[in-house]
């Protein structure tokens, strides 16, 4: 009798604090960012691009009300110091051709991280298997984009309905965990079109998805989250306004970061630490207008969150 009291009390407060809706930024949103980064200074506007030591929490600003974001890994259910229940592993979810059940995993996950304190969960991961030996190929969707395209729609709709920000991941053409940082993916365009990026795509254009996750490989010869084709020419081009994070200590170069059109480097500023990045602001390399921009896109996917208004 406990028992299904506990779940029936679950099922009403799940019922009661997700939303009907994703929470879409509106030009409401982008003039309100916009207000807080013209009051922000130039070392705030640095500190804000990176996340804090401890590697799950972005940095707040008081004296402009922005506070301590945290997030958590993902997919499988909400963890880093913290205990939550973990869900089937993506490959399985995949195979069971439901929709439904995409939506209920990505539901359970959201509920469980906003019971938590957690705003930003670091999921779903979506990579197309190439290699069977990949070491993430147990939370990704499979090899067919349609479905990995359809399980990811239904499982960041299930999480973002919590107003808990899905990050997807890891964009592009990340084929093997072994040797992430120093391997490369040699593509052309019609493949990433009909293969790699179908399921980023829809997310972006059909779930409005928070967030998306550069992965630590090459793409042709460019490091993702350094890549403005990968970024400005895709991802932006189909409309995403969200954050764009950087994969745990994916970036190698601190020019490459600032203009490529990445906003977050996570888990913290190895390459955006203040020496690095005012000589290149102070001496024109760099127009402070990309700090600008990359603090807009974190501040008004925030903002549409109601992060700086409710309390985690």
């Amino acid at each position: 009798m406990k028992k299904v009291l506990l779940f029936s009390l679950v099922a009403l407060l799940s019922a009661t604090f997700a939303g009907a809706q994703p929470y879409i930024i509106t030009q409401h949103d982008k003039d309100r960012a916009a207000e807080i980064v013209a009051a922000m200074t130039l070392d705030e506007k640095i500190d804000f691009i990176s996340g804090k030591v401890d590697g799950f929490h972005t940095h707040g600003i008081e004296r402009l009300g922005i506070p301590v974001v945290r997030m958590a890994d993902g997919p499988q259910g909400v963890r880093n110091k913290t205990n939550s229940t973990y869900y089937p592993s993506g490959i399985g979810l995949a195979a069971s051709f439901s929709r439904e059940a995409a939506k209920g995993v990505g539901d359970g996950i959201g509920f469980d991280a906003s019971a938590r304190g957690v705003r930003i969960m670091l999921c779903p991961g979506v990579n197309i298997y190439r290699s069977p030996l990949c070491g993430r190929n147990f939370e990704y969707y499979g090899e067919d984009p349609c479905l990995a395209s359809e399980i990811a729609l239904q499982y960041i709709e299930g999480i973002q309905q919590h107003r808990v920000m899905a990050t997807i991941k890891h964009f592009a053409v990340n084929n093997q965990e072994y040797r992430r940082h120093w391997t490369g993916s040699i593509v052309d365009e019609r493949t990433l079109n009909e293969i790699y990026f179908p399921a980023f795509r829809k997310a972006i254009e059909q779930g409005d998805v928070a967030a998306v996750m550069t992965s630590y490989n090459t793409v042709n010869g460019v490091h993702a989250a350094e890549s403005s084709w990968l970024i400005k020419d895709n991802l932006r081009a189909w409309g995403f306004e969200g954050i764009v994070m950087s994969d745990w200590k994916s970036t190698y170069t601190t020019l490459g970061v600032l203009t490529s059109g990445l906003d977050l480097e996570m888990p913290e500023n190895f390459t955006t630490k203040p020496e690095m990045v005012k000589p290149l602001i102070e001496n024109g390399v760099v127009p402070e207008a990309n700090l600008d921009l990359m603090c807009q896109h974190i501040l008004q996917s925030f903002i549409a969150y109601g992060l700086l208004d409710l309390p985690a």
